[in-house]
């Protein structure tokens, strides 16, 4: 009697489970659909945001290289002689300058990787100093519309450019050594060669494993003794009573060609008492 009753309750509980299993799978079923449906859901974001950072490091990169075309174009209209108007020649300095400016901006826009961030500073401090290293346009000083922006202000912006380099992107090893060239580059166009030698000294001590970095360095420090010495002017044989001597002028700088197994990103023309940012990138 007691086995048939449990057979009973046996039977009893099997139709519960069976009576209710359609609601449990239909319960279940729509919450494996939804998680099912939320994995696929990031997998495919997770996809779209590898791929749309892919696009925007390329995309920037392109915009690097159009900005270092742009910034050579310059330093090529300085080396060129003029052959077409003033107007002419102050509308496509402009033109060339906006355009690098655009690419630069547009690349730290695109990316935020920290080597294309630094390059980019680093061609932002090029373009600068090389549009400061123009020589005037014949009629600019009374023909404002001739006038490109004022050297010392696009200077500054080539030092706070170098400077953003050296002390935030201190990881990014190439670019930091283009920034100390350029920086020293400008305190030897001020005539500041104590600044200079700081920065040559620098690069020396951190440059040990590219040995024609420190080569470069070494080659700077050299020449900023014979730099540091007056130019003397012999004078004439009789100097008339009362004359003064001719005052002594202070020597041109330059920079001998960047060395290194890659080619120079620019090239920035040599004008008197002005060194060029030495700006070589191995790739």
């Amino acid at each position: 009697m007691k086995a048939k009753r449990r057979h009973e309750l046996q039977q009893n509980e099997l139709a519960k489970v069976i009576k209710k299993a359609p609601t449990f799978w239909e319960d279940w079923g729509s919450r494996a659909l939804a998680l099912a449906i939320a994995v696929l859901i990031v997998v495919i974001l997770v996809r779209y945001r590898i791929n749309s950072n892919r696009q925007a490091a390329a995309a920037a990169v392109g915009n690097l290289a159009a900005a270092r075309t742009a910034i050579e174009e310059l330093a090529h209209m300085a080396m060129a002689p003029p052959t077409a108007p003033a107007p002419a020649i102050a509308s496509e300095r402009r033109q060339f300058f906006n355009d690098a400016n655009n690419a630069i901006t547009d690349a730290m826009r695109e990316s935020d990787d920290r080597k294309v961030q630094a390059e980019a500073l680093v061609a932002k401090g090029d373009l600068y100093y090389t549009m400061a290293s123009l020589p005037p346009i014949e009629g600019a000083a009374t023909q404002p519309m001739l006038m490109s922006k004022d050297p010392k202000e696009l200077l500054s912006g080539a030092h706070e450019a170098y400077t953003s380099v050296v002390e935030n992107y201190a990881d990014q090893a190439f670019a930091k050594i283009a920034a100390r060239f350029g920086l020293a580059a400008l305190a030897e166009n001020k005539g500041d060669f104590d600044a200079a030698k700081t920065q040559y000294e620098k690069l020396a001590g951190e440059t040990n494993d590219w040995p024609a970095y420190q080569h470069a360095a070494a080659v700077r420090l050299n020449a900023l003794v014979d730099l540091r010495k007056p130019v003397r002017i012999a004078q004439p044989a009789t100097i008339p009573v009362g004359v003064a001597a001719p005052p002594t002028a202070a020597a041109p700088t330059t920079i001998p060609a960047a060395l290194g197994p890659a080619k120079p990103q620019a090239t920035v023309p040599k004008s008197p008492s002005t060194t060029a940012p030495a700006t070589t990138h191995p790739r």
